[in-house]
């Protein structure tokens, strides 16, 4: 396990996160290259587009199409608008034959915001942040990242599907705007944003959300 904990300003501190997702990216990547067998499979679980982990998988997005890498994200705000699309459009660029309900949702329910920001990348890298219902500027500077763990990675994919199942999903509209999806764009506020919540799935109700 190693352990990275936050010191200076909130824009240093992001600057570094920023950097350490960079790399631990660049560092899959090559695993999956190297054909050492890893899971050609990332997740992430996200307060936001503006994240990061996100804000990484964004600029490396031309790596990891060229070696098959897929991505799927669930965040619990869908603002702001701008970054939203930016990131479904590099989740698209990576699966393209996947519909949007596949690639991203939103944790709209108030009661998945215990959980923490996690991102798990193929069988041996993850990584775990602050609780998502934490404000942005009062977020907390420790974040683990574990290489060559895979019962961790397990336990991530675990989370992000139970969180991924309580998710809704968010209309197409939303993610690309009302003409082709550039982040330059303009866009128009859809306030139909819609929550696809199945009435068969089960309740929250003594589910345990996972704090790393």
């Amino acid at each position: 396990m190693r352990i990275v904990v936050g010191s200076g300003s909130s824009r240093d501190l992001k600057h570094a996160e920023l950097d350490r997702h960079l790399e631990i990216l660049a560092q899959f990547v090559a695993r999956v290259e190297c054909g050492v067998g890893e899971a050609r499979k990332l997740t992430m679980v996200l307060r936001s587009a503006t994240s990061g982990s996100a804000q990484a998988l964004i600029v490396k997005a031309r790596d990891l199409k060229r070696v098959g890498i897929a991505a799927k994200v669930l965040v619990t705000t869908l603002d702001p608008d701008l970054e939203l699309r930016r990131l479904y459009a590099c989740l698209s660029e990576l699966s393209p034959r996947d519909p949007a309900r596949e690639l991203i949702r939103w944790a709209r329910n108030p009661r998945l915001l215990d959980a923490h920001e996690q991102a798990t990348y193929g069988s041996s890298l993850c990584w775990w942040g602050d609780a998502m219902r934490r404000e942005a500027d009062k977020r907390n500077a420790l974040s683990l990242f574990e290489d060559g763990s895979p019962g961790s990675v397990r336990l991530g994919q675990l989370a992000f599907q139970a969180l991924w199942s309580q998710s809704a999903v968010v209309a197409e509209r939303r993610l690309i705007g009302p003409a082709l999806p550039k982040p330059s764009g303009a866009y128009e506020r859809d306030a139909e944003t819609v929550a696809a919540m199945s009435a068969r799935r089960p309740s929250l109700q003594g589910w345990p959300l996972i704090r790393h």
